[in-house]
């Protein structure tokens, strides 16, 4: 919740509420809490389970605002923070959605999840930064497709018919600290799909 303070003498402040708008901590220099991927699995015929840590791809994750007045979107990828939920603050409340990018395939230095790998259990931990304008957001995380060529994210993702979702809240005590959501379902249908990439979208919910 904001609150703002009102411009003449003996006015009252002025409360700004709404669905809510959340930042994700996406700094590619600072492991701790950059959005990170956690996959266990089994292979065929090999004994034990593997554990493979993958860390978002910086420069291609992104968000999109959507501003309803001016009927236009905003692009942003490499940024520090990702932005989803609507701008209770801003005069147009344009909605914003945050994409991650997670490499399967090992394209960028990090572990490669064999196609025939059975996905015992998988975990997006992300840091929020902020959550403002509501105490509970409601969040629809969407496994999606997009393109990872440089300036690869486009209008037409940000509302791009997704290939599975969940649903999960988060909530202004969560500012500050990491957000473990268990996105098993999502990473088992990527894994069906043969995609070399887990990319997923955060969406304000219902």
């Amino acid at each position: 919740m904001t609150v703002l303070s009102g411009c003449g003498g003996g006015d009252d402040p002025v409360i700004i509420t709404g669905p809510g708008l959340v930042g994700i901590d996406d700094r590619p220099t600072v492991e701790l809490t950059a959005p990170e991927l956690t996959v266990q699995y089994t292979l065929p015929g090999l004994p034990g389970t593997f554990t493979d840590f993958i860390l978002s791809d910086q420069p291609t994750d992104g968000d999109i605002a959507f501003d309803p007045v001016l009927d236009s979107f905003t692009i942003t990828q490499g940024s520090f923070t990702l932005l989803f939920g609507i701008d209770s603050a801003s005069r147009n409340r344009p909605e914003y959605r945050a994409f991650l990018d997670f490499p399967l395939d090992g394209s960028t230095g990090g572990p490669d999840i064999p196609l025939n790998a059975d996905i015992f259990s998988a975990t997006l931990t992300v840091f929020v930064n902020f959550v403002d304008f509501a105490g509970t957001v409601p969040v629809l995380l969407d496994l999606v497709e997009y393109s990872v060529a440089p300036g690869g994210l486009n209008s037409g993702d940000y509302s791009s018919a997704p290939l599975a979702v969940q649903t999960f809240d988060i909530f202004d005590s969560d500012a500050g600290f990491d957000v473990e959501i268990d996105v098993t379902a999502l990473m088992r249908e990527a894994q069906f799909l043969g995609v070399n990439d887990f990319q997923v979208r955060f969406v304000l919910g219902p």
